[in-house]
């Protein structure tokens, strides 16, 4: 899978108070930049066990429902355990007996982890993913944790990188 570089634009007061039914400038462009690779299931992983990427994946979520509706889902699977890995795998790569098979529904997933330094039964949940954006909190996220968090996963696995502020 290629890697994309997502180069967003700054966000201003402007951006802020757009609106409510109209995401922040930097998340649209970050969803269609997203939107150019293979995916049907987006893993958002905090590098370090301080960095929470909720807000990241709420603001996909919210850019991605106002283009592809109820296709979207988000499952937030934080604090998931070992033995819960196999079910929510399932979920994610549409095998779920919830949801009818074979009709034509292309629906993809965003699901959110934790570190998975701090909670390794996130890493086969990042390794099913078809794709994996990792989250940095600029000037607190320790190199060294971005490091080991690409090393547990595969660097080839991430998609991009999405530093928060």
């Amino acid at each position: 899978m290629s890697r994309a570089t997502f180069k967003l634009a700054e966000e201003t007061g402007a951006d802020l108070h757009a609106g409510a039914s109209s995401p922040a400038l930097p998340m649209q462009q970050l969803w269609f930049s997203i939107q150019r690779l293979p995916w049907a299931s987006l893993v958002i992983l905090p590098a370090d066990p301080e960095t929470s990427a909720q807000e990241v994946a709420k603001a996909l979520h919210d850019v991605g429902r106002l283009t592809m509706g109820e296709r979207l889902r988000v499952l937030d699977a934080r604090g998931v355990q070992l033995p819960a890995t196999a079910p929510l795998i399932l979920d994610m790569s549409g095998a779920s007996p919830v949801r009818p098979a074979g009709t034509g529904w292309s629906e993809r997933v965003l699901v959110l982890i934790d570190s998975v330094i701090a909670r390794p039964s996130g890493i086969p949940v990042a390794l099913a993913a078809d794709a994996v954006v990792l989250c940095l909190t600029l000037g607190k996220t320790p190199v060294a944790a971005a490091r080991e968090t690409l090393k547990l996963i595969g660097a080839q696995r991430f998609v991009g990188c999405i530093t928060i502020p």
